[in-house]
């Protein structure tokens, strides 16, 4: 699977009070964060042959890898109108779980725009923690395979 072939990535962001979130210790506001990412990498297959190179063929199932990855992240919110999450912590969070950076863009937005939802909710008044859950799905192409199979 080649970068420039299109694939149905997936990123969803939300409040969720049910995340079980560790004792706070800052005296600021602040999100908690729990990034649940499903990535899948083709896997490549080898001919036989002496010269070694990979096959052209149609993919089935069992041709792919899936990992799951689950990484949690404080930060601090400001509790600003906009950008309560700059692009660049949040593109570092994404790739700190396992998300390869040409899949980000419209991730970036989803988070950046869900994490302002939750900041300026009037039934976040008052409250210390914010929990965001980040519920991600990709399909990793061979460019990134090498890294991480």
């Amino acid at each position: 699977m080649d970068c420039d072939v299109p694939v149905d990535d997936y990123c969803n962001a939300r409040q969720d009070n049910n995340i079980e979130i560790p004792e706070n210790i800052h005296s600021t506001d602040h999100f908690f964060i729990v990034f649940e990412v499903d990535t899948t990498y083709p896997r490549s297959r080898s001919n036989n042959n002496n010269n070694n190179q990979e096959e052209e063929e149609d993919f089935e199932e069992d041709e792919f890898v899936r990992v799951e990855n689950k990484d949690s992240f404080w930060v601090r919110c400001p509790r600003t109108e906009h950008e309560n999450l700059s692009r660049d912590t949040i593109s570092d969070m994404l790739t700190q779980a396992g998300v390869p950076i040409h899949k980000q863009d419209f991730m970036v937005d989803v988070i950046s725009d869900c994490a302002d939802d939750i900041a300026n909710s009037a039934f976040n008044d008052g409250v210390r923690v914010l929990p965001m859950l980040v519920s991600v799905s990709t399909v990793a192409c061979f460019c990134y395979r090498d890294e991480i199979i």
